[in-house]
């Protein structure tokens, strides 16, 4: 096609002011662009617009032609416009290179540059006549939205084409909206507290569109990913799409506690949302604390018992204890937010019973799991049954009196071996007589009054009336339980006891522990022995020699029964004291004799014990002095002197030790042997 171009050389800018966010360029064909877009042709019915060679290797113009075999009517024609989005205005133009041009000559076709709101009935500039080149074609300022050419035919009807050039475009638009943002995921709308891994995800969108997106939690940066950025197209209104924001984040890596997130977006134009996208996150990676308190042991006469769980140690509360008796199933205690919440888990039934707890918090990850303890809580509780434990000194009582006496009784003939000269011979012995000592005894009786029915008769009937006598009856044998026992110096004695429940039922194969300790008000027990009941609930344990002991049972219990301590019965020793020696053993009228004795067994107690001092004579006696403080070995001296007396008067006195009774001396008062001393004759 041969094309005749007259030629306006210049820069068209059109501009206005408006309350704009933010300023950008759409850039259109030429040297900016190589892109028609957004520019849209029209034409009038039976013609085309064609739009050709933008941002071609040759050219950098933008063709509009029409053209067509039907006569244009005047008044039309066709034109290249663009109308902004909304919240974008345009507010300069630049283009170059503007002309009408048309095949052949005065065919009537002139073209303008146009917008809204501009002067003239089209909103017209100046015109474009063919073949003739304008000046002047610029407007001071607009406020418009809509921007464009067209070609129009001047005469009544036009029959050639024309051809309207229009060089490179560049728009400067402004932004009346900045971007706004639309959070993806649950993580800007969940409520309350949060832990371990959540995803960041927003998109953005504003007129220009959104070219970058970007985020930060408690004042660190957040990596988006690549697609959070992309690439602008300048040659559109929407210069940028598709950003997108999609990051999984350790909230652990970031701090404890409120933290600010904030989510934010630039577009093409350059407006930024700053902190306008902001929300308060509560962050706690804290796992809770538990802790258990059991009563322990408990007997099954308490009734049902309960074991405290207590938990703790997160700064978001409690959500829940579960809790789990003897491995059966959890069951749920405490729900909530309480910051140390408490719950009572309540226990039954005879035996060894084993109680676990576990905690969680009330913050969550993006899966909805809270954090629960690092490891369970487990306590025990034992519920037992009450046993009684008894011991005694068990002594058969046999009822019986009896006494010694002396008999005559026959011995048979009978055949006896017996040595004659070396030899064993057999001899037969005649039958003979002889006294021997015999014991007699009679039952005991005692007399009982008991009551009886007998018949009478009475008024010609007999009739059944009740009468008391008296009667003997005979005691028999049976054994007598006892508290006490003396044991001579050196020997060991037997207890016994029976072990039960407190229903009386007997325990049997149970171990029993029997415990002594020194009866010198210091408690000091220590075992002795152990003994194993029979399936009566009987023991019977020996105690080996010692001093004056309290003596006690301790049963430790098992797994259904409760321990239990028997009450106390008491060991009677006697102390062993010795009269050592008396020197010398004959002194006359007003001598001295030196006396040696010793208290043996031991214990004795730290202040040293009290020897009691007796002279006799024949079979009385009487106390001429204490000898204190006998401690050590128990070994002693003392002396003890003679009156004046007639030489010619000859008597045998005896000396005797006794020890005294004392609460922290563990034996029993005890005298030792009588040491005469024959007194009498002159002085040496």
């Amino acid at each position: 096609m041969k094309r005749t171009v007259v030629a306006a050389v210049g820069v068209l800018a059109m501009c206005f002011t408006a309350n704009a966010l933010a300023s950008y360029n759409v850039l259109i064909c030429g040297g900016w662009s190589t892109t028609a877009m957004p520019l849209v042709p029209a034409a009038a019915p039976g013609t085309q617009a064609v739009a050709y060679d933008c941002g071609g290797p040759g050219s950098a113009t933008l063709v509009l032609a029409a053209s067509g075999q039907q006569v244009v009517a005047g008044g039309e024609g066709a034109s290249w416009s663009t109308t902004a989005p909304p919240d974008v205005t345009i507010s300069h133009i630049y283009s170059y290179n503007d002309s009408v041009s048309s095949v052949g000559n005065g065919n009537g076709w002139w073209g303008e540059f146009f917008w809204n709101g501009g002067p003239g009935p089209a909103g017209r500039s100046s015109q474009l006549t063919p073949d003739f080149s304008t000046s002047g074609c610029c407007q001071a300022s607009f406020n418009n939205r809509t921007v464009g050419w067209f070609i129009s035919c001047g005469w009544s009807s036009c029959n050639r084409p024309a051809v309207l050039d229009v060089g490179g475009v560049a728009l400067t638009v402004n932004e009346d909206r900045g971007p706004t943002l639309t959070a993806l995921g649950p993580l800007w709308y969940t409520p309350g507290w949060i832990r371990d891994k959540w995803t960041v995800a927003f998109v953005g969108d504003s007129p220009s569109g959104v070219c970058g997106l970007y985020a930060s939690l408690n004042g660190q940066s957040l990596t988006l990913g690549p697609s959070s950025t992309v690439p602008r197209n300048t040659g559109t209104w929407h210069q940028c799409s598709g950003a997108t924001a999609n990051e999984t984040i350790q909230t652990a890596d970031y701090g404890a506690g409120p933290m600010p997130l904030t989510i934010g977006a630039c577009d093409a134009a350059g407006a930024c949302t700053g902190t306008a996208y902001t929300k308060t996150l509560e962050v706690d990676n804290s796992h809770p604390t538990i802790s258990l308190s059991s009563p322990g042991d408990v007997p099954s006469t308490a009734g049902p018992q309960d074991v405290t769980a207590t938990a703790g140690g997160s700064p978001s509360g409690i959500a829940e204890i579960d809790c789990s008796v003897d491995g059966g199933p959890t069951q749920r205690y405490v729900e909530g937010g309480a910051p140390q919440p408490s719950a009572q888990i309540p226990v039954s039934g005879v035996g060894v019973h084993t109680i676990t707890c576990t905690a969680a918090n009330t913050a969550v990850a993006q899966d909805w799991s809270h954090a629960w303890s690092n490891s369970p809580a487990a306590t025990t509780l034992k519920i037992g049954q009450p046993t009684v434990a008894a011991i005694s000194f068990l002594k058969v009582a046999d009822a019986l009196r009896c006494s010694r006496a002396r008999k005559r009784v026959t011995v048979p003939a009978q055949w006896v071996r017996v040595r004659r000269r070396g030899k064993i011979v057999l001899v037969r012995r005649r039958a003979h007589t002889k006294v021997v000592a015999v014991t007699r005894c009679h039952a005991r009786t005692v007399r009982r009054r008991i009551t009886v029915w007998a018949k009478v008769r009475r008024h010609g009937k007999i009739v059944r009336v009740r009468r008391t006598k008296v009667v003997r009856v005979v005691l028999v044998p049976h054994v007598v339980a006892q508290t006490s026992q003396k044991v001579s110096h050196g020997e060991g004695t037997t207890v016994s006891g029976w072990l039960g429940t407190s229903a009386g039922v007997a325990l049997g194969g149970a171990p029993v522990r029997v415990l002594t300790a020194p009866d010198n008000d210091l408690g000091q027990f220590s075992q002795v022995a152990v003994a194993t009941t029979t399936p009566n609930g009987g023991w019977t344990a020996q105690l080996p020699p010692g001093p004056s002991r309290l003596v006690e049972a301790v049963y430790d219990g098992a797994a259904t029964t409760e321990p239990s301590t028997s009450n106390q019965v008491r060991v009677i020793v006697p102390a062993e004291v010795k009269l050592l020696s008396v020197r010398p053993r004959r002194v006359p009228w007003g001598a001295t004799v030196r006396l040696e004795g010793q208290l043996l067994g031991g214990y004795l107690p730290p202040g040293g014990a009290l020897v009691r001092l007796r002279l006799g004579y024949k079979s009385t006696y009487n106390t001429y002095g204490v000898q204190e403080h006998v401690a050590g070995d128990g070994r002693f001296s003392t002396t003890a002197s003679f009156g004046p007396g007639d030489p010619r008067i000859h008597r045998t006195y005896w000396f005797q030790i006794a020890s005294l009774p004392m609460g922290n001396y563990p034996y029993a008062p005890a005298a030792s042997r009588r040491v005469t001393v024959a007194v009498g004759g002159h002085p040496r």
